[in-house]
């Protein structure tokens, strides 16, 4: 598996065995961290006593579900690695932290509590971000900007074939110049319908730049969280739902759609969105060369 990855795709992999979810996501991280495994960590063929010593070298907040947020409270009670954690009661780690911690041990003790999915569950939002290229202090950059990530998140919706039904904008400053107070903010809105269309979702979108907007602020980032999200196929309308407005509608994202899909969806968007030189574009100087595209394949001389 990993001779053919590396093959295709380029792209070095390690691979984790274990009894349970938890535990291989640990197997995963040790092949990663010990060159003499060749890339394949499998904790069920390994010796117990092996096991052992690679668990005491392995600080606690290394296991999958446990990270810095609860180490600090582990290690005021003794635990420090992963072995310490392995050896810990059941029924302590669930008193004093919670349930999930509690089949977090289970499962690193080779109890599965942690069924495998076999589909991919439901997104419970779709965020579209970026950074600007350079601090931007104009209202109409930052609608443009916003404009963008919506086509990209709406793009997304209607991939998974989602609605959504809440919508939520945010645009910050830098957070590490300490020369100027740090500015963020976010405003959320109920979508009166559940929605997929991009025109509606943008006009909401953009219309919250006027309370999102404060002056002189030299803006770092913003983005849109599309949540609420349900089903389309199985959403039931409202009986005073214009249904011939939705249609069309559909008709519309449909056709926008088919025109990216056949010349690229820098051909038609949203106002000045896809424009070149834009004051916000992400800096892209540092940007991997794509080897599968014909213009940037590696040329031999």
């Amino acid at each position: 598996m990993r001779q053919r990855i590396l093959s295709w795709l380029g792209l070095p992999v390690c691979i984790g065995i274990g009894r349970t979810k938890t535990e291989a996501k640990l197997a995963n991280h040790i092949s990663k961290k010990n060159a003499y495994l060749n890339g394949v960590c499998n904790l069920i063929a390994m010796d117990p006593c092996s096991v052992e010593t690679l668990y005491q070298a392995i600080e606690v907040g290394e296991i999958w579900g446990v990270g810095r947020k609860y180490s600090k409270k582990l290690n005021g009670m003794g635990i420090h690695t992963v072995m310490d954690f392995v050896q810990s009661p059941p029924l302590m780690i669930r008193d004093q932290f919670s349930i999930v911690m509690h089949r977090t041990l289970l499962e690193l003790q080779g109890v599965s509590c942690i069924e495998l999915e076999h589909t991919p569950p439901s997104k419970q939002q779709i965020i579209s971000s970026r950074s600007f290229g350079q601090r931007i202090y104009h209202i109409d950059d930052l609608k443009e900007a916003m404009s963008l990530y919506v086509m990209d998140a709406v793009k997304r919706l209607r991939e998974d074939q989602l609605l959504c039904g809440c919508l939520i904008g945010f645009v910050q400053s830098n957070p590490f110049d300490s020369s100027k107070p740090f500015y963020n903010k976010s405003l959320s809105l109920a979508l009166p319908e559940p929605t997929d269309n991009l025109l509606v979702l943008s006009k909401f979108t953009t219309a919250m730049i006027d309370g999102l907007y404060a002056k002189d602020i030299a803006f770092k980032k913003c983005g849109v969280i599309l949540t609420c999200l349900e089903p389309k196929g199985s959403h039931m309308y409202d009986m005073f739902a214009d249904r011939k407005t939705i249609e069309i509608g559909d008709t519309l994202m449909d056709s926008l759609e088919r025109i990216h899909s056949r010349f690229g969806k820098d051909k038609l968007a949203l106002g000045a969105s896809m424009l070149p030189n834009r004051r916000w574009t992400m800096s892209r100087d540092q940007l991997t060369q794509n080897y599968f595209q014909w213009d940037q394949l590696l040329v031999v001389k």
